[in-house]
């Protein structure tokens, strides 16, 4: 199970009920075994954080995250694949699903 905390500065004697933060796991996103994510993040749709990564900012849709703190090191099909981009597209070499980048850290299945 992936630890979600869910205040920014905990301490075990000191209770901050009204510190929460809220922590948003979208559709389809994979968190690996001991992976950490720190509270008021969001995790993107069909997002991929590799084991032990420990994630500190928001996570965009379809990213492929490991490290510490976690970095994106590429881009996850919604299949479960790892998808490379030739200019500013991609196909899914499993399921043939279709990719275009909008921003820099940012893409879309079309």
């Amino acid at each position: 199970m992936t630890p979600i905390i869910n205040v920014f500065n905990p301490r075990s004697e000191i209770p901050r009920m009204n510190e929460l933060l809220p922590t948003l796991v979208k559709k389809g996103a994979t968190m690996g075994a001991n992976s950490t994510i720190i509270c008021g993040h969001i995790i993107g749709a069909y997002s991929f954080i590799g084991a032990g990564a420990v994630v500190i900012n928001d996570v965009a849709d379809y990213a492929f995250m490991v490290g510490n703190p976690a970095k994106r090191k590429g881009w996850m099909c919604a299949c479960g694949i790892q998808i490379a981009f030739e200019a500013d597209g991609a196909i899914c070499q499993v399921c043939g699903r279709k990719y275009k980048k909008l921003e820099i850290d940012k893409i879309q299945e079309i």
